[in-house]
């Protein structure tokens, strides 16, 4: 009988301690109020963030077309010469000497691609892949190239021609 009656009070006390919005305030612990208004709060953080993400988003979209159209309207009056306006280059090597940088652009050229050599102040010669107007594609386009059967006897990555490494 007495196991009972400790059990049965055991187990009364808990409930109290740990459903009870009173108790739980006289403890200083939160209550279901404090906890409702942490939840509406992160939730409120979450879609702010969000919001925040798809303008940012929305912006480098609005500003890389605005990019596009001047590029067209630049090309159709003959202002520029296009061949290098795509921002990111995906790189497959970079060569100190010219016969070097000229057999991989024919390794290349047999595989199906359309190198570029871009020549850096420091003297060396780069063997552009491709290029794109944003790094997102430029990134795919360099993991495609990693993945692939074709080797390129080195390695890939990405230049950015706003660093202005290379000769004009």
């Amino acid at each position: 009988m007495r196991t009972a009656k400790l059990i049965a009070m055991l187990m009364a006390v808990t409930l109290l301690l740990t459903g009870c919005d009173w108790t739980r305030k006289q403890l200083g612990m939160a209550t279901s109020e404090d906890i409702a208004a942490l939840k509406r709060e992160q939730e409120r953080a979450i879609a702010e963030k969000r919001s925040a993400d798809s303008l940012m988003r929305a912006k480098e979209d609005s500003v890389s077309r605005a990019f596009q159209d001047s590029l067209a309207l630049a090309k159709a009056s003959g202002m520029v010469d296009l061949s290098n306006t795509n921002r990111y280059h995906v790189i497959c090597g970079s060569f100190r000497e010219y016969s070097n940088a000229k057999g991989m652009v024919e390794k290349l050229e047999k595989n199906g691609y359309k190198p570029l050599t871009i020549d850096f102040k420091n003297g060396f010669r780069l063997v552009s892949v491709s290029s794109h107007p944003n790094l997102s594609a430029a990134y795919d386009k360099m993991y495609d190239l990693m993945g692939s059967k074709f080797n390129l006897d080195g390695d890939i990555w990405i230049y950015d021609i706003r660093q202005q490494l290379h000769i004009k």
